[in-house]
């Protein structure tokens, strides 16, 4: 098994190694630890399936490699926004709702182009700004409610929301 045989390959392995080390290490102020693995799985699920549907039935981006799935692919769909999702959830206040949605709708935006300046991905028939307004729903109301849900079941602290 290779590493790094595809081009923007690194950039993967970077967001990966750093938002595992910002979730290990960030202070836990909604999350307990129970509630942060019950969101990387829900994450990651929502990521894989949402990857399943637009990259594989609608053929609307390709990673890494078209037709397979590397083993880049495999840890950067499993793991980088579902951290990113971890974070949102974990420092989420609903007084600041509307400025956590947008600074993750465009934090999200940035990665994705990122994904494509290095090469990684390659766009067929979608622009990456046509993800903006899917990270906004997903923000502003997917993962406030999944963090009210969650709390209702005693899996998060009830600091501040």
């Amino acid at each position: 098994m290779e590493i790094m045989k595809y081009q923007g390959e690194w950039y993967v392995w970077t967001l990966l190694f750093f938002s595992i080390i910002i979730v290990l290490f960030m202070p836990k102020k909604n999350l307990t630890w129970a509630g942060i693995f019950i969101t990387l799985g829900v994450a990651g699920h929502l990521t894989w399936v949402s990857d399943s549907i637009a990259g594989s039935v609608l053929d609307l981006f390709d990673l890494a490699k078209k037709n397979t799935t590397e083993l880049s692919d495999s840890f950067l769909l499993s793991f980088v926004p579902a951290c990113l999702s971890v974070i949102y959830v974990n420092f989420y206040s609903s007084q600041k709702r509307w400025i956590f949605a947008f600074i993750f709708t465009l934090l999200s935006f940035l990665l994705e182009l990122g994904l494509v300046k290095v090469g990684y991905m390659k766009n067929n028939n979608w622009e990456t700004w046509y993800g903006l307004p899917v990270y906004f729903i997903i923000y502003r109301f997917y993962f406030p409610w999944f963090l009210k849900l969650i709390t209702t079941k005693k899996l998060v602290k009830v600091s501040s929301y």
